[in-house]
């Protein structure tokens, strides 16, 4: 018997990872690092200079992760602000703390970058009634019925109007 020649097949080898790959996960590496220690700036800059590499080079894959990351350095450098109350908010806040005073000036800014929102005189004419300046709050009140008649019906409602809802000067609203 022949005995046959047994050949060592050879074990494929893993083909060597180009230089830039090797180059642009050490980049990212090092950028993660700058992420995990909170320099988010110098991370963000060390990212995209990433991204552009990785782009230029046709990794894609290492630019959809890179700009994963650079999403959250983004998110953390400029973080959203929290939502303000609404001008309208606030003047009502003001208006039921009491805090008369204040109201009117945020009612008078508001107006001020919003001179036809209706609620926002009617706003204006409540702080004004609760200040009893009858002539401020019914000029107020006036301008609020012209731009939404809706506010007449409000006006008769409110309570903070009643120290001085019988001057002669909401005469306006009567017959409506």
């Amino acid at each position: 018997m022949t005995k046959a020649k047994s050949e060592s097949t050879p074990k494929p080898t893993p083909a060597p990872a180009p230089p830039a790959a090797h180059a642009l996960a050490g980049a990212l590496t090092k950028a993660l690092k700058l992420v995990q220690t909170g320099k988010h700036p110098e991370a963000a800059k060390a990212l995209e200079a990433l991204a552009k590499e990785a782009h230029d080079t046709g990794d894609w894959a290492m630019k959809r992760r890179t700009g994963v990351y650079l999403s959250l350095v983004h998110s953390k450098i400029h973080p959203p602000k929290a939502a303000s109350a609404d001008a309208i908010t606030e003047i009502q806040a003001c208006l039921n703390r009491g805090e008369t005073e204040e109201a009117i000036k945020l009612s008078d800014k508001a107006i001020k970058g919003h001179p036809t929102q209706a609620a926002l005189h009617y706003l204006r004419a409540v702080a004004f009634a609760q200040a009893e300046n009858a002539e401020a709050s019914a000029d107020s009140l006036r301008k609020a019925v012209e731009l939404d008649g809706d506010f007449l019906f409000q006006w008769f409602m409110e309570p903070d109007f009643n120290p001085i809802r019988k001057s002669p000067l909401f005469g306006f609203t009567e017959g409506r």
